[in-house]
């Protein structure tokens, strides 16, 4: 068993999904760790999901609670988080249950292999031409703007460790972009394949003028340092409404 696993959740209207998710989280962290956290971070859900992440903290310590004041985004959501986890190892999750938590053991088994990051790929891709094509693009910036290595996927479904997560919470951009930090910091990362299911529960936010603003941000943000770093905008990366811990 590990000694610590701190599993970080930015949730947005997901509250018909986060009973399932937690029960299916606690079952595995419990046969695998003997201590863990599960951090919830309600990013300005316009549901009752925080309602509910306060109920799920009634029933359980282990459920930490935060609530941000407005929708900042899932990236800085889960940097949101990160300020409060103290796990050995940190794992992140989406809240939508496409992600299986019990994979998360072979994501962790694999980091015991002298890497810094896994990142959980989906066995077989269930995503739309339309999303494959974006994270298609979005993988080639990524090979432009940072370190990653060679053929290694990103995905929102990872476990990195805990000295990595000192320099992630320290790398101060008011636009969080959660793998482009790591790869500033390492390029220890593999790819480990998982099982993946469609969404069962509200829609994805993903459309064609959002990822061309994400393109423009990585390069404006993460490039190598250059003339358009004076337009980068300096807000706050978070700010919290309400928190439990």
């Amino acid at each position: 068993m590990w000694s610590s696993i701190s599993v970080v959740i930015p949730v947005y209207n997901s509250s018909d999904s986060l009973e399932e998710l937690y029960e299916r989280l606690v079952g595995v962290l419990k046969r695998i760790c003997h201590c863990y956290e599960i951090v919830m971070v309600d990013d300005g859900s316009r549901d009752n999901s925080f309602a509910r992440i306060l109920q799920l903290r009634e029933r359980n310590s282990q459920v930490k609670a935060i609530r941000l004041a407005a929708n900042f985004g899932q990236q800085n959501a889960l940097l949101c988080g990160f300020h409060y986890s103290t796990g050995e190892y940190i794992v992140t999750i989406d809240d939508d249950l496409q992600h299986w938590p019990e994979e998360i053991e072979k994501l962790i088994t694999a980091l015991d292999q002298g890497y810094d990051i896994i990142f959980g790929i989906p066995k077989s891709n269930r995503q739309s031409l339309y999303r494959r094509l974006g994270s298609k693009l979005t993988g080639f910036l990524f090979d432009q703007v940072t370190s990653k290595p060679p053929g290694i996927k990103i995905s929102s479904f990872r476990a990195f460790q805990g000295g990595l997560l000192k320099k992630i919470i320290s790398h101060k951009t008011s636009f969080v972009y959660i793998s482009a930090i790591i790869f500033k910091y390492t390029d220890q990362a593999e790819n480990v394949y998982v099982q993946h299911d469609s969404r069962r529960y509200g829609r994805s936010n993903y459309n064609f003028i959002k990822l061309i603003g994400l393109f423009v941000k990585l390069y404006l943000y993460y490039a190598k340092p250059g003339l358009l770093k004076i337009f980068a905008s300096k807000k706050p990366q978070f700010i919290i409404k309400d928190i439990r811990l």
